[in-house]
């Protein structure tokens, strides 16, 4: 109930606090304000050509915030817009401007070491507290092309020791150099304990593998339509962490979740995606149940009775089990003109089995709770066995360190456990209302197909090598919230040994490899740093497109080898979707650029070694350009070697040449060479021209 009291006071405070400017006399704000304006105008330079002004103030808890805004009716200059407590600390800082222009090219005219230093004097100006308090977080990501800023993060070290829920956003235009945005989380009112007489990080190993621990289990795959299963070493306890004073565990999540009823209704109601054509043909099907026999069922599981009316009605696919189906209904029972009692309640559709529902009936929320937690888990297994006994004996309690005595409701998983291997998917759930005594909700998530054999994974002992040595174990400071208190006052500061936060707690259990939620192997996002291009005269650009995420797998460009059409497509793709994972996949490649129309019927030939022209065409044709290029009797012979030119790709090599994607031979004898076969370091040369042109 606090919980929900703070949201709806912060709802309020965003709406009423914000309070005109001519009453800011009356709440003492008058001459903080002016403080406010005269510092950040000297911090920013900010000059009298703006013409137009206007501020607010916000109050919540003990904290005050102003919120500051310039604008140049003219456009010139930018709007800026801050943010600044009372006492003149900046919270944010943003300048936009209401026309853009194009730069002339895509080529950044500052690099990002070099905006990385206007980033750190910028924060320097702003706080130099601050500035002395945080690391860069250094993330080699590559670019895109089409992006007109630099993105600068910052973490809070106190003791060389990270803070990570206090840091800093910063953005740096990489054209003019200036900075664009500035965001800072930061609490300024925190007492960090010291890092003496603290645990060894050996002990704290051994307590994380007592007190917290790795499990084996399986995991399922989150791509779209994916009904795979993998095995894994990670763990449930993601919120917990080692006390660096005492040993002991700690809860370290900043948030408790809250079970709304009013809200649950919506979690449990599956959606309908069937139209009434396909829900008529499905009810044809073999094994179905008469919705006469499930709607009588429903109700004997729900105790209702006619008072209760059937409002709606569905059929629809089990994803997770393909060829079984679900029956969802829906009733409701009108009370008065203002309340509703409503159930809804979903069946297997051959079987009849109950795979969800949940019962919402308004009461008075100053009643109090009629049973406790304790006793509500009890309730909760009970209801189990009754109406999933033969599960009742794979499943396992998952406690939840946030549920509290006195709740009005409570909300229980139970997790499927075979041959002490976790099924993370696969749960049970019951609610119970603890102020009737009544289970009002139940949900079951249950995978019927073939898991993979545990046979012969990883030990355990393999597993915690990986955790703390691949993944990482380290020092940190967390906060630590305590919801019995007041919300200024509920945040303690812990110095714990925590998982880094970087990289995904998810170990293959066959290989021992760190996957991601797919369960692919986990791949940190690099920029590529090739050894042999020093000698290449395309070493500059190599390199730009690899800053920009246009590269090729490994660790070797090899510039002089002639390129495969499948490289060069490769590297052509990467301009258009740098982030876009392609893995060597060369069939979904094609099959993209088949899609797009960068390659058609006929041209497909992975192995094929790339000429001049060839390529032409399919950098003009990702251009846009192909229409103009096909009409090639509008272009003049130009060349010496016209003749050697492709008859159809004559336009598409002056429009190139046009563009000074290619360039007539260096020997300056007039020839183009169109059948020239390319090497890696030619392609590269090309592409950037493309990508790169004024």
């Amino acid at each position: 109930m606090r919980k929900h009291l703070a949201i709806f006071m912060v709802s309020i405070l965003m709406f009423t606090s914000l309070v005109p400017i001519n009453v800011y006399g009356e709440k003492g704000f008058d001459k903080k304000l002016e403080e406010a304006i005269l510092k950040v105008k000297k911090v920013f330079n900010i000059s009298n050509e703006y013409d137009s002004f206007d501020s607010s103030v916000s109050t919540y808890g003990k904290t005050t915030n102003f919120y500051l805004n310039w604008k140049d009716s003219k456009g010139k200059l930018g709007d800026i817009n801050i943010n600044t407590d009372e006492e003149g600390n900046i919270t944010s800082y943003n300048k936009n401007y209401s026309t853009y222009q194009e730069p002339k090219t895509r080529l950044a005219k500052f690099s990002r070491e070099e905006g990385l230093k206007i980033a750190l004097d910028f924060i320097n100006k702003v706080d130099s507290k601050v500035a002395k308090e945080v690391k860069h977080k250094d993330i080699k990501e590559p670019m895109y092309s089409s992006a007109i800023e630099y993105g600068y993060e910052f973490t809070r070290y106190i003791n060389n020791i990270p803070y990570p829920e206090n840091n800093i956003r910063i953005y740096v235009n990489k054209d003019t150099g200036e900075v664009t945005n500035y965001y800072t989380n930061w609490d300024r009112k925190l007492n960090f304990p010291d890092n003496k007489d603290i645990i060894s990080i050996d002990k704290a190993k051994e307590s994380y593998k007592k007190e917290i621990g790795l499990k084996p289990m399986y995991k399922q795959s989150y791509q779209i339509d994916s009904k795979t299963y993998y095995l894994s070493y990670s763990t449930f306890m993601t919120t917990k962490a080692i006390d660096a004073k005492t040993g002991k565990p700690i809860v370290i999540s900043n948030y408790r979740p809250l079970y709304d009823t009013a809200n649950m209704e919506k979690e449990m109601s599956p959606s309908d995606g069937l139209t009434p054509e396909e829900k008529g043909s499905i009810e044809k099907i073999a094994g179905i149940l008469d919705i006469k026999d499930i709607e009588k069922k429903a109700r004997e599981i729900l105790k209702i009775d006619d008072t209760y009316k059937l409002q709606s009605k569905s059929l629809y696919s089990n994803w997770k089990s393909p060829g079984d189906y679900i029956w969802s209904l829906y009733f409701n029972k009108p009370l008065d003109k203002n309340q509703t009692q409503t159930a809804d309640i979903s069946l297997d559709g051959k079987t009849g089995e109950l795979i969800s529902f949940y019962k919402y009936k308004p009461y008075n929320e100053n009643t109090k709770p009629k049973v406790n937690k304790d006793t509500s888990l009890t309730l909760a297994k009970d209801y189990i066995k009754k109406i999933s006994p033969d599960k009742i004996s794979k499943i396992e309690y998952l406690p939840n360190e946030f549920t509290k005595d006195n709740d009005s409701a409570y909300h229980f998983e139970f997790i499927r456990k075979m041959d002490n291997v976790y099924i993370e998917n696969d749960k049970i759930s019951v609610g119970v209302d603890a102020v009737t005594g009544e289970v009002n909700s139940y949900n079951l998530d249950w995978y019927k197909g073939k898991l993979p054999s545990k046979e012969n994974i990883i030990s355990l002992d393999k597993a915690y090598d990986i955790l703390f040595n691949d993944i990482g174990y380290e020092l940190m400071y967390v906060a630590v919230y305590d919801y019995e208190k007041p919300e200024d006052e509920n945040k303690e500061i812990k110095l714990v040994y925590a998982i880094n936060q970087e990289k995904p707690l998810n170990i293959s259990a066959i290989n021992g490899e760190i996957l991601d939620s797919n369960g692919k192997p986990y791949k940190e996002t690099t920029i590529s740093d090739y050894k042999d291009i020093d000698k290449s005269y395309a070493k500059d650009k190599i390199k730009t497109l690899a800053q920009y995420g246009i590269s090729l797998p490994g660790d070797e460009f090899k510039p002089v080898e002639n390129i495969k059409q499948k490289d060069f497509l490769y590297l052509l793709y990467k301009s258009l979707s740098p982030y876009k994972e392609i893995e060597n996949n060369y069939d979904n490649l094609y099959k993209d650029l088949i899609s797009m129309g960068i390659v058609r019927e006929g041209e497909k030939n992975p192995e094929r070694i790339v000429t001049k022209e060839e390529g032409v065409k399919f950098i003009i044709r990702v251009m846009g350009y192909d229409k103009i290029a096909n009409t090639s009797e509008i272009f003049k012979d130009i060349f010496k070697d016209e003749k050697d030119i492709s008859k159809e790709l004559k336009g598409y090599m002056s429009v190139a040449y046009g563009l000074k994607i290619i360039e007539i031979d260096g020997t300056d004898t007039g020839n183009i060479k169109p059948k020239y076969e390319l090497k890696r370091e030619d392609a590269a040369t090309m592409i950037y021209n493309y990508m790169f042109m004024e």
